[in-house]
This record gives C-alpha cells, sequence and structure tokens, in this order.
C-alpha cells in the first residue's frame, strides 16, 4: 500500500462521509458511501471499482455514472466479455506499477484516444478524463478505482484525490477482503490466449503483434520504437494484416477481436478468429 497520507485538512462533510463509508464496510451500503465520499472529493461523474486477478476475469464491484451521460452503448458486459485486456490501467496492473494514483494518459498508448476502446468505453460515455487507483495486492490481485469526468478534474481536485488516495484504497481493500467470491476461472486464461494467438491462423507474427498494439492504441512511431523496424515496415505489415482479414479500418478490426473472443470457451483450441470469420479464410502461406 502507498504511505498514509498526512496533514489533509478534511471538511466537516468530508469527515462525515468517510465516517459513513468507514462504518459500512462488509455490508452492501459501503460502496455508495465511498461514492459519497468521493464526491465530496472530486465530483466525478462515473465511479467503478473491479477486482483484477491474474486466475480469473475481473469481478465488477461497483459501478455508478451519473444518468444522462451515456449516449450510446458502452458497454460493461463486452468490457467484462474480455475487452478489459486492452484497458490501460489492467495493462499497468500486469506490469507491476506501483500501488497508487494514475492518470490516463500517462499509462495510456500513445494514440490510445483514436483507438476503437477509447471510442467505445470513453467517447460513447462522454468521459473526457480519468484517474485511477490501483492496489497491488500481495497476493496477487489487485483492487481499481476508476474516477471518470466529462468536463474533466482540476489540478486541484487531482492533487487532493492524490492526497487521499491511500484512505480510497485501504476502504475498498477492506470490503473486497471481506465480500469478494473470486474463484479460479479457466475462461480468463483462454481469453488471454485468445487474444496472445488473435489472427495466428490468418497473418504472420509480425502483422499478428502489430494487430494487437494497434487494439492497445499504440501510433506506427510507437510500434516501430517498441519491435525496432521502421514506420514505413509498420505501415506495410498494417496494410498487409488488413488486407488478409477484408477490413479497413480500427472499427473493424475491434469489432473482430470482440466478435472471436466471443466464441471462446474453456474447451476452445487455437485462434478463435479462424472460427468466427467466413470458412473461406484460410492461413496464408509464408
Amino acid at each position: 500500500m502507498p504511505k498514509q497520507a498526512r496533514d489533509i485538512a478534511l471538511a466537516p462533510i468530508e469527515i462525515d462521509s468517510l465516517a459513513k463509508a468507514t462504518e459500512a464496510i462488509g455490508s452492501e451500503a459501503f460502496y455508495p458511501a465511498l461514492q459519497g465520499f468521493c464526491q465530496q472529493i472530486c465530483a466525478a461523474d462515473s465511479l467503478v471499482l473491479i477486482a483484477f486477478g491474474r486466475q480469473h476475469q475481473p469481478e465488477l464491484l461497483w459501478e455508478f455514472t451519473r444518468p444522462g451521460l451515456i449516449d450510446k452503448g458502452a458497454s460493461m458486459e463486452n468490457y467484462l466479455a474480455g475487452a478489459y485486456l486492452l484497458d490501460p490501467y489492467y495493462q499497468a496492473w500486469l506490469e507491476g506499477q506501483p500501488s497508487g494514483l494514475y492518470h490516463l494518459r500517462d499509462i495510456a498508448p500513445d494514440d490510445f484516444g483514436h483507438s476503437e476502446y477509447y471510442r467505445q468505453y470513453y467517447q460513447y460515455a462522454n468521459f473526457n478524463d480519468e484517474l485511477g487507483l490501483l492496489w497491488q495486492r500481495p497476493d496477487g490481485h489487485c483492487v481499481h478505482i476508476s474516477l471518470a469526468s466529462a468536463a474533466g478534474f482540476s489540478l486541484a481536485q487531482q492533487q487532493r484525490l492524490q492526497a487521499l488516495s491511500p484512505i480510497l484504497l485501504a476502504l475498498a481493500a477492506q470490503q473486497w477482503q471481506q465480500t469478494s467470491q473470486l474463484e479460479q476461472n479457466p475462461m480468463h486464461q483462454q481469453l488471454q490466449r485468445a487474444f496472445a494467438e488473435f489472427g495466428s491462423s490468418l497473418l504472420t507474427q509480425r502483422e499478428g503483434e502489430i494487430a494487437r498494439l494497434l487494439l492497445h492504441g499504440h501510433s506506427s512511431k510507437s510500434m516501430a520504437a517498441r519491435l525496432g523496424i521502421s514506420q514505413e515496415t509498420i505501415k506495410g505489415h498494417k496494410r498487409n494484416l488488413y488486407q488478409k482479414l477484408d477490413i479497413s479500418s480500427q472499427a473493424e478490426l475491434f469489432s473482430l477481436f470482440l466478435g472471436a473472443l466471443s466464441l471462446v470457451n474453456s474447451d476452445s483450441l487455437g485462434d478463435p478468429l479462424t472460427t468466427y470469420l467466413k470458412p473461406a479464410y484460410h492461413k496464408p502461406t509464408l
């Protein structure tokens, strides 16, 4: 856990909200009380709490979004079914980022704002800003608190949330420890493998790497740096993979990704994209 915040002056209404959240730990009243405390800190339009684990799909602990903010299906169902594999906060946890507060722009790939994942889970919900807290547990699990805003968080709100983040994480962690029902889930391993092998039945190994980086939201410049090849080579691989998959946009690539994951089950083997696409597709000759 991060070091406890020191010398933080709380207003009476904030003290009251914090007391209610503390008293409610272990009950169904906890998350609404925690939401009330968060509203006093930064007036977020959305509060989502999720538990990550290496042996299971994410567990949605609490979700609140201000009524009228979402104007199109930014589906949490799709997120939990496999799109979480593209979530920058999920990736930050996998990569071992220390517990603490992170701004989305500081952990997301450089072209994330133009990715289809961003459009599905931010633009459709009219979010312009997100701050996320991560608590890396010793047992390998992680409690993630996401706070999103349509107007954006002011510097003062960010600084206050930073100062109070140890308290928020401690409260959420205690609630999760008392109420979580996480169990090992073979579907999670299948989803991870399906993503790692996405397109392997149709694309070369390099094209598959680039397809996955595109889904994460990397630009050609970022991909070239990560893979140690030129941007022109990246563009050529991108053209080839689009041609082989018979698509012309990242939106269509994302649709194929979700479609392929929808076919994953605990008995599936290999690349589910083969099943999802037309039977006429075949692995290219190398």
